[in-house]
């Protein structure tokens, strides 16, 4: 119990701090993109475009879910092998920026791509990430789950 209130069993404190951390990077990136549009700078709506994606990414993935293994080789081979796949994720996206320029800009469009983009190239990349992961752990992990 905590100030009277229940916790969750499998309630992280550690991940719930990445989390917030990760939305106070997601703030202050986008704060500094308008800056750049603001600027009048060429691409900034791919920068901006871009920079979302990314960071929801590869901060959720890695940064959020698996932050006490960011020192581990086989989590840096996995974001590596991740990074053709994001690519051509942000190339469609841009291809689709220049397509349809006027469409790509509007929030009511941008957002649910970006979204479902994010929730795609995630459910996709799990598998491939947890490749890499050493067979201990993946052990480990089976049988807290399955408790």
């Amino acid at each position: 119990m905590l100030f009277g209130y229940g916790i969750e069993q499998d309630f992280d404190l550690a991940l719930e701090q990445r989390r917030d951390r990760l939305w106070w990077l997601l703030l202050g990136g986008t704060a500094l993109c308008i800056l750049y549009s603001i600027s009048g700078r060429p691409s900034d709506t791919q920068l901006f475009q871009g920079w979302i994606a990314t960071a929801l990414f590869y901060g959720d993935n890695f940064y959020v879910r698996r932050g006490k293994d960011l020192r581990r080789l086989w989590l840096w081979k996995s974001i590596l092998v991740t990074v053709p796949f994001h690519v051509l994720y942000l190339a469609g996206m841009f291809w689709l920026d220049r397509a349809v320029p006027q469409l790509m800009t509007k929030a009511f469009i941008f957002i649910p791509v970006v979204a479902l983009g994010f929730a795609v190239e995630s459910i996709t990349m799990q598998p491939l990430i947890d490749r890499f992961k050493p067979t201990e752990a993946r052990q480990i992990e089976g049988q807290v789950a399955g408790r």
